[in-house]
């Protein structure tokens, strides 16, 4: 089944994403993460370019693994993103 996990960027965590940046992109190469189909920023759709979150589609068993994933992201576990959706997605073109 596919879930997406859309996260939304707390405001204020700057400097916070800069000290869990690079264990962040660890996660998102480790062994947990061999269920990412597709993964990347997300950006407002004002035409402004301003990045507010991510979005990250998985290939898994069961909700569980998605949660397991998403629950040991350095981002997660350290505040950066202060909304985040798991919601299944039903593949109907591509």
């Amino acid at each position: 089944m596919f879930i997406c996990r859309i996260a939304y960027d707390a405001l204020g965590k700057d400097d916070v994403r800069k000290v869990h940046y690079d264990a962040h992109r660890a996660h998102l190469r480790s062994e947990l993460a061999k269920c990412i189909v597709q993964s990347g920023p997300v950006f407002a759709a004002d035409g402004s370019n301003k990045k507010v979150g991510a979005l990250i589609v998985m290939d898994v068993q069961d909700v569980s693994e998605a949660e397991r994933f998403s629950n040991a992201d350095p981002f997660i576990q350290n505040g950066v993103y202060d909304v985040v959706h798991l919601v299944r997605w039903d593949k109907t073109i591509g």
